[in-house]
């Protein structure tokens, strides 16, 4: 995620199978014009967003190609993820919610 001028929005997409293999790995170009990369958390800088041309339609038309009403996601906090896609989906099992920080919400 980086920050545009309408907030948080996506920056890169991956995707693991259950075995740990990359599944899909996209760079995406906000729509917005971006105001800081947050680097330091997501790793997406200016050079690597230069000649990206993928936009969110984009991934959302590719994943709905691999990602069923049937297929279950499993992740960290999904909510933002699927949030941050512009996406809803019904069959989540989300690791925050099973294993919470033992601090309060992290």
């Amino acid at each position: 995620m980086c920050y545009t001028r309408k907030g948080s929005e996506l920056a890169r997409i991956t995707i693991l199978d259950e075995f740990e293999n990359l599944v899909y790995d996209k760079l995406v170009l906000p729509a917005e014009e971006i105001i800081d990369y947050n680097t330091e958390f997501s790793g997406i800088t200016s050079e690597l967003l230069e000649n990206v041309t993928v936009r969110i339609e984009d991934v959302q038309r590719e994943l709905l190609e691999f990602i069923f009403s049937d297929t279950i996601l499993v992740g960290h906090s999904l909510e933002n993820d699927l949030l941050a896609l512009k996406m809803c989906h019904e069959l989540v099992i989300d690791t925050s919610i099973l294993f919470p920080h033992p601090h309060g919400k992290q």
